[in-house]
């Protein structure tokens, strides 16, 4: 591996049902949190879970790293700070094909990416 991470990936059922815009976006999701989580979660493992529940693909990629205090990136007050571009390209990637973005972190307590997209069926 180029960074030296360990990747746990597990994937409940081949191939997921999902247009190709979907798979993009999620692999560009999965991307930027598994980088994020290096640069800036001082971790060595991360964990990767695609799933499919009901009508949803649902994609967790998840680390034991140092956490923070993630920003809001809905509502009136959501971040455009430049450091924040990773999170709100990640949160604009999922808008873009109708689904859900959460983010749960705090200091210490590593860093949690939930994303769930409807079945494009």
């Amino acid at each position: 591996a180029f960074t030296g991470c360990q990747v746990t990936l597990t994937i409940d059922e081949r191939p997921l049902p999902a247009s190709l815009s979907v798979k993009i976006a999620l692999y560009r999701i999965c991307q930027e949190a598994l980088s994020n989580a290096y640069r800036h979660g001082r971790t060595q493992q991360q964990w990767v879970r695609l799933t499919k529940e009901n009508n949803q693909i649902i994609l967790e990629v998840e680390d034991k790293g140092q956490g923070f205090q993630p920003p809001p990136l809905a509502g009136d007050d959501a971040t455009e700070r430049e450091e924040h571009i990773g999170l709100r390209g990640m949160r604009d990637r999922v808008g873009l094909i109708g689904g859900q973005f959460h983010l749960g972190s705090a200091p210490g307590q590593g860093t949690r990416v939930i994303v769930r997209v409807p079945i494009d069926e």
